[in-house]
């Protein structure tokens, strides 16, 4: 399966400035990438030229009895178990356009 996207890619010149420009690019999957993976919470932290995207699973009854306990005014646990689905480290110019891409998105929903 191939999957194509529209990726602004920036084109960096001294002469010209910054440009923006689309490209499709023609995405192969790899050797694992046919498996889809299934997340329902995300955490983002940042590093030295480097974002780092951890997806995760977290038990959807662990869900309801978080929002019971907030609905009921009871105390929350501090810490809660999940299941890391995938990490990717990205550049920080793959993160912006990862953002924008994702922007576009759900600004048509």
């Amino acid at each position: 399966m191939t999957e194509q996207n529209d990726i602004p890619i920036e084109n960096k010149t001294e002469a010209t400035g910054n440009q923006g420009m689309q490209v499709n690019v023609r995405m192969q999957q790899g050797e694992h990438a046919g498996q889809p993976l299934y997340s329902n919470f995300a955490s983002i932290q940042g590093g030295q030229g480097v974002v780092i995207v951890d997806f995760g699973f977290l038990d959807p009854q662990t869900m309801n009895t978080l929002n019971q306990l907030v609905r009921s005014g009871k105390r929350v646990p501090d810490t809660v178990g999940a299941r890391m689905s995938c990490r990717i480290a990205l550049n920080v110019e793959a993160a912006h356009n990862l953002a924008h891409q994702l922007n576009q998105l759900l600004q048509k929903k």
